[in-house]
This record gives structure tokens, C-alpha cells and sequence, in this order.
């Protein structure tokens, strides 16, 4: 019999029941969020709403009170361990810092040439080892490798903080692009990046997510001003 979790063309991650503490303090509380090839998904909240923690405990490296991971129906523990399925963008700094840009590149298995497609600007940068970048050129470099990576979904943690407005909008082009063939879940407090690019749009608030169906729900929720 065929395994579901590779022979669905429509591949769908679904993340439910997510539940983390710290001390006793919920900072997640039953968090239900979803990825499907061909879609962007957006995942909106105030700093320390919990946004950050819930990609973790989804993807893995944290410890979640309870957390269920399905791909086509299979169930996933700890989705880092399997290979080619799910990259993470962490909002810290994770690439080593005595590799060249060619090297991050070729280690995630992202191709030069597609890069300077997008941002020919890296061109200078290529043989220059990672502690030599600027911040905002190094966060743009962790962010393309992230979302080019030969994965079949991409968590995507404020992937924009930090980068020249111009690149921003780049990059916000190449997320709609890749996500033609994976899915894509991006978490942002800035709700003007994510509105235009995303099919489907949650909201944290209170350690629960909330599926918004119309931007004027962030309103009511009292994301955004009446």
C-alpha cells in the first residue's frame, strides 16, 4: 500500500492541540494552525503572544506540554528529525559564523544562481564569511536559504525584521513564488506584510490561535484600531 504521507499531491501540515507552560504560566493554550501546498500562511500576534513558541514546539525543538503534527493524516513527532520536510527561521541567528555565504548556500542546498535571480546584490557578498555581514544583510541570507531549502513546508519566524524595505519586498515576491510548490506559515507583528501575501490568516491572542476571514475581524479581536 501506498504511504500517504509521500503519495498526496495537495500535501497538507496540520498542527493542533498545542499546549506549552512555562512555571505553571500558559503561554500556549491549545493552538491549532495549518500548512498546505500552494498557500500562504499567516500567523499574526503582539510580541510575546506566543507565536514564536508555537512554530518551536510544532517544528520540535521545544518541549510542548501536548502538541499534535499530521502531514496527509500521518502523525509526526518531532517533524525536524524527518528529512526534506519542514525548515525553521528562528528569529536568532543559527548559521555558523566562519562560513562564506557560497558555503550556507551550498549546505541548505539552495542554488547561487537562483539567489541572484532575486537579489543580485549578494553577488559581492558570496566569499565573505557570515560574522562579516551587516545584521540586516546576514537576517536576508538566513531568511532566502530558509525559504529556498528543498522542503515540502517552510515556517517562516518574522522573516522582515530588519531588512531593507526594498529586499522586503523581494522576498515577499519569492515567498508567493516558492509557495507554488510547498507550504509556507509566516508569523509577523507587522500585519501590513502579511495581509497582501497570505490565503489564510490567524491571529494569537491569549495563548489561542483565531482564524480570521476578514481583516476587519483583527479590528474586533482588538489587534488593530477601530
Amino acid at each position: 500500500m501506498a504511504d500517504p504521507l509521500y503519495t498526496v499531491s495537495a500535501d497538507q501540515l496540520t498542527a493542533e492541540n498545542i499546549f506549552f507552560e512555562v512555571d505553571g504560566r500558559p503561554i500556549v493554550s491549545g493552538g491549532t494552525i495549518s500548512a498546505r501546498k500552494g498557500s500562504v500562511t499567516g500567523l499574526l500576534g503582539r510580541n510575546g503572544s506566543g507565536k514564536s513558541t508555537m512554530l518551536q514546539c510544532i517544528f520540535g525543538t521545544r518541549r510542548a506540554t501536548e502538541c499534535d503534527v499530521f502531514v496527509n493524516g500521518v502523525k509526526m513527532p518531532r517533524p525536524y528529525t524527518h528529512a526534506g520536510l519542514l525548515a525553521y527561521l528562528p528569529q536568532r541567528p543559527f548559521m555558523p559564523p566562519t562560513i562564506t555565504v557560497r558555503s550556507a548556500l551550498r549546505n541548505f542546498g539552495v542554488s547561487v544562481a537562483e539567489v541572484l535571480e532575486h537579489f543580485p546584490a549578494l553577488q559581492a557578498e558570496l566569499d565573505r564569511q557570515i560574522h562579516e555581514l551587516s545584521g540586516g544583510t546576514e537576517r536576508l541570507l538566513s531568511a532566502i536559504v530558509i525559504l529556498l531549502a528543498p522542503r515540502r513546508f517552510t515556517f517562516l519566524d518574522e522573516p522582515f525584521s530588519h531588512i531593507m524595505p526594498l529586499h522586503v519586498e523581494t522576498l515577499k515576491q519569492l515567498i508567493v513564488q516558492q509557495s507554488r510548490h510547498k507550504g509556507i506559515v509566516i508569523t509577523d507583528h507587522m500585519y501590513k506584510h502579511l495581509l497582501p501575501i497570505c490565503d489564510t490568516l490567524y491571529l494569537m491572542k491569549e495563548g489561542k490561535t483565531i482564524l480570521i476571514r476578514d481583516p476587519q475581524e483583527l479590528v474586533l479581536h482588538g489587534y488593530l484600531p477601530g
